[in-house]
């Protein structure tokens, strides 16, 4: 038995179908690189059979690299999706904000105007007071001097 093994050629590389990512491109390189072996220069038998092989590993490398492509694509247009949706998000709360500034803008309007009048109010009641101290003191002296 291990001498019919050892009349065996050596098996050819063939393409993995779902090879690990490391290993694609020096799968592809190879499968580029491969050369047709005849016999001879008339073994159209021969390099047609290495052609039919080679055509198959060839379709089956283009196939993996669409899938690649698709699966790619796919991530890509959910990353899109997600991007629009995010920014979509993003001006719903810029809109939110802005109201809310515009909102604070108009109560720190409304809260300065309550304070000026406030100030003001406050302002005239010294001065009432003051004249009324005024009136008092005034017609205190004039009591004294009665006296």
């Amino acid at each position: 038995m291990s001498s019919r093994n050892q009349n065996r050629p050596p098996p050819t590389p063939v393409f993995d179908p779902t090879p690990s990512p490391s290993n694609v491109r020096e799968d592809v390189e190879r499968l580029l690189g491969e050369k047709m072996k005849g016999k001879n220069q008339n073994d159209y038998k021969g390099k047609s059979e290495q052609m039919i092989k080679y055509i198959k590993k060839l379709r089956t490398c283009i196939r993996w690299f669409m899938e690649l492509e698709d699966g790619y694509l796919a991530d890509q247009e959910k990353l899109r999706s997600m991007l629009d949706s995010k920014e979509k998000r993003h001006a719903e709360i810029e809109a939110q904000m802005r109201a809310k500034v515009e909102e604070l803008n108009a109560i720190i309007q409304d809260l300065q105007r309550q304070h000026a009048s406030l100030l003001e109010s406050f302002r005239k009641e010294e001065a009432d007071k003051l004249i009324d101290l005024l009136k008092i003191s005034s017609s205190s002296v004039n009591c004294l001097a009665c006296f």
